[in-house]
């Protein structure tokens, strides 16, 4: 860690450590701390639905792994415990080393999984459940994608548009999902110098909260390709780094973290364990949430007639009638309930039933203070007399 000069104001060290950083895309927090905050095992409760809901963070770099992150691993997974969040995802540039290391596994309350981030010719892709490297020299998106495929594995497209490392080739096939929300380059759109003396000068969580956006083109993405491939799931992702310059944290874990979470749902009493999380994943059981603004462990949308619940967050259900559709939030929330990447109704509200008439993708939002919270994957409504197997939605 580089010393600080003689005499220098510890204020003013930080603030050009800060200043230099920004040019390189960080985002501040507070001077490096030490120690390992006590944890706690949180089993899985369960929703009316019938599931429990596990809260995550998905797409992380480690000092010693990657080449551009300074955080050790024992460090995001200490924050990981602090945070009782369930699941760890790490995904290094090119490596498995982690995985051969011993990392993947509990430690404390918190589950690591080992997946790996491929350069390709045409943008990252994050591959999990892989167990030998993909090297992507020569080959295609395409056959990078075939090749997790071939280790049993599956992926996500990985910020597909960040301004340097956009997504290029969208005839690709056989991918899971996209990342709909990617924190590290939310926070690169942003005035990088403003940010970093806004973080000197102020207290963390409203500068990290200035910075939220709805990922407009990420989500308009989402929903066209489910409209002309069926199914997609969408992730959030940290792309955490953690950056050290002069004694201060950059993009530190304690902050990545908390701006957004994939929470997955487990069928009550699952043992939380890589089978469990990958089944969660490839089906869609998933939602994303910026826990900054609010914990959003609870969140329910579901397919339901008033009686029995049909179905959940990347389920498929049959349109019959009395068909409703019912979002059940912590906290009341500005909701939109999308068909189709259209918005088709909105209220503010903590409990909302939509009746359902027309097949359709749906997927809903919310909002708490103008401020983006919660992302659902989408219910996929089915006419009755649809072909099985047919992927296109009306």
């Amino acid at each position: 860690m580089p010393a600080r000069r003689p005499r220098m104001p510890r204020r003013w060290t930080a603030i050009l450590g800060l200043a230099a950083c920004s040019f390189a895309g960080c985002a501040v927090v507070g001077p490096i701390s030490q120690g390992v905050p006590p944890s706690r095992h949180r089993t899985v409760e369960p929703l009316e639905d019938g599931y429990g809901d596990i809260a995550g963070v998905i797409h992380v770099h480690t000092d010693g792994y990657s080449h551009d992150a300074d955080g050790k691993m024992a460090d995001a997974i200490r924050v990981a415990n602090a945070q009782g969040l369930d699941y760890l995802i790490i995904t290094e540039h090119g490596t498995l080393q982690p995985l051969r290391d011993g990392w993947q596994g509990r430690h404390g309350a918190v589950l690591v999984l080992i997946g790996m981030e491929i350069s390709t010719v045409s943008g990252h892709y994050v591959a999990l459940n892989v167990t030998k490297e993909i090297n992507p020299h020569g080959l295609t998106a395409q056959q990078v994608i075939d090749a997790v495929n071939r280790q049993g594995g599956f992926g996500f497209i990985a910020h597909p548009y960040f301004k340097k490392r956009r997504w290029t080739d969208w005839t690709v096939q056989g991918f899971t999902g996209i990342e709909v929300y990617n924190v590290a380059h939310d926070a690169m759109d942003e005035n990088r110098l403003r940010i970093a003396m806004w973080s000197v000068a102020l207290p963390a969580d409203p500068v990290y909260l200035s910075i939220l956006d709805r990922p407009y083109d990420p989500l308009a993405k989402w929903d066209e390709l489910i409209r002309e491939q069926g199914k997609i799931v969408g992730i959030g992702s940290t792309d955490a780094h953690e950056v050290h310059i002069a004694g201060v944290k950059l993009a530190p874990y304690e902050m990545m973290f908390k701006m957004i979470r994939t929470h997955l749902l487990l069928p009550h009493g699952a043992e939380v364990d890589a089978q469990t999380v990958y089944a969660a994943l490839r089906q869609g059981h998933a939602y994303l949430s910026i826990d900054l603004v609010r914990d959003a462990r609870g969140f329910t949308f579901m397919a339901d007639d008033g009686r029995q619940v049909l179905g959940i967050m990347g389920d498929e259900v049959v349109l019959t009638p009395g068909l409703r559709l019912t979002a059940v939030l912590p906290g009341p929330a500005d909701l939109s309930l999308f068909r189709n990447g259209e918005r088709i109704a909105q209220t503010t509200d903590r409990i909302w039933h939509v009746q359902i008439d027309k097949p359709g993708a749906y997927r809903l939002e919310a909002m708490r203070h103008a401020r983006p919270w919660i992302f659902s994957n989408p219910i996929y409504v089915k006419a009755a007399q649809e072909v099985p197997g047919t992927n296109a939605l009306p």
